[in-house]
């Protein structure tokens, strides 16, 4: 597995996720940050996962707000979605 490095890719990926969920949530007020389930970079495009449809009203009104800061040193990110998380799913 190791020889084939898809394991260290795999570790790759999640460590930027939890670097973005970390962020998102700093910027966050406190009662926010319990709702964010995952964070997930894909190209363009940042994808904030919450925990239910309520919660993802609530966050995605939030991020208006904080979009310049949470994108700040990013210039390759042009959007941000708030979405519900699957049951069971963080990614």
């Amino acid at each position: 597995m190791k020889k084939q490095g898809w394991l260290a890719g795999l570790q790759r990926v999640r460590g930027d996720q939890q670097a973005w969920l970390e962020r998102v949530a700093g910027l966050l007020p406190e009662e926010l940050r319990g709702s964010l389930v995952n964070v997930v970079r894909k190209g363009e495009q940042l994808t904030v996962l919450t925990a239910s449809a309520a919660w993802s009203s609530r966050v995605r009104f939030a991020l208006a707000a904080l979009e310049p800061q949470l994108l700040e040193g990013s210039p390759d990110i042009v959007k941000v979605v708030v979405r519900v998380s699957p049951a069971g799913r963080a990614d």
